[in-house]
């Protein structure tokens, strides 16, 4: 069968066609890949993770809390003001069932339920997570940031096809860390597609305690990237704790009170 000019013209200018846009598209994917970052690169962008640019923040957090004893789920408010304190409430459906404040130094929580309060130095929470815990920490879990960062530490770069690895440690020395009673290891997972912290995994040697937190799904809040949900695991020589927060709407630099009304009538919680 004869085949005109024509369509033998037709075919090889559609060719050409789906070949020049095969070759656009992949020049465009390998473009769109992040090249890859040396050690002074990650930790220059580990770095610029622990900086909140803003002053102000403000969620609704889905939470589901369980340990050896109990499992829970509630809805938390949570009104923070930057290195400064945050405070919200507590509830199960429609139910406010109590208050809460955390500040540099203390923790203030209101039992609607019992018509009771407590007043505690943050320090009281080492008994909970078997390790002593700072303000920061929270702050850091609820922002997706990394925990611990500190600018004398010399991190130990390494690179895999999903992660940038920092850690504060070098494999070798691990046999040495019962030596080393003050020491907290960590290490911190970079996404090497998105560049978002992904994980910090941490060890606490003389607390025997680990703590595994996974930042998953970040969402862009003008120009910050905070974590859809994020899930922790902790283990201590007491207890395994699970955690799991689950972020709802989220506003920035819409600054409200942070307070907490303790009524007269509440007695101390036992």
């Amino acid at each position: 069968m004869k085949i005109s000019t024509y369509r033998i013209y037709y075919s090889l200018l559609v060719f050409i066609t789906l070949f020049t846009v095969s070759c656009k598209t992949a020049q465009n994917a390998a473009s769109d890949q992040p090249k890859r970052l040396n050690e002074k690169e990650t930790v220059e962008l580990l770095f610029e993770k622990g900086k909140i640019p803003f002053y102000c923040f403000y969620s609704k957090i889905g939470i589901d809390y369980s340990d050896s004893s109990r499992s829970n789920s509630f809805k938390a408010t949570v009104k923070m003001k930057v290195d400064s304190a945050f405070s919200g409430t507590l509830s199960v459906g429609p139910v406010i069932g109590a208050s809460y404040l955390v500040s540099k130094d203390s923790i203030f929580f209101t039992d609607k339920m019992k018509n009771c309060y407590f007043k505690e130095n943050i320090n009281y929470l080492t008994g909970i997570f078997g390790t002593a815990i700072a303000y920061e920490f929270f702050q850091s879990l609820i922002l997706g940031l990394p925990l611990g960062l500190d600018t004398e530490i010399k991190y130990n770069y390494k690179h895999t096809r999903d992660f940038y690895i920092l850690s504060s440690y070098k494999k070798k020395d691990l046999r040495k860390i019962e030596d080393e009673e003050e020491d907290i290891f960590v290490q911190y997972y970079i996404n090497t597609t998105t560049l978002h912290l992904d994980r910090i995994a941490i060890q606490v040697p003389s607390d025997t305690v680990t703590i595994d937190i996974n930042y998953l799904n970040r969402i862009d809040y003008e120009g910050f990237f905070l974590p859809e949900q994020t899930n922790i695991k902790i283990v201590h020589p007491g207890d395994s704790i699970l955690i799991n927060m689950d972020y709802g709407s989220v506003k920035l630099n819409e600054c409200k009170e942070i307070d907490i009304n303790i009524p007269d009538s509440y007695v101390k919680c036992k």
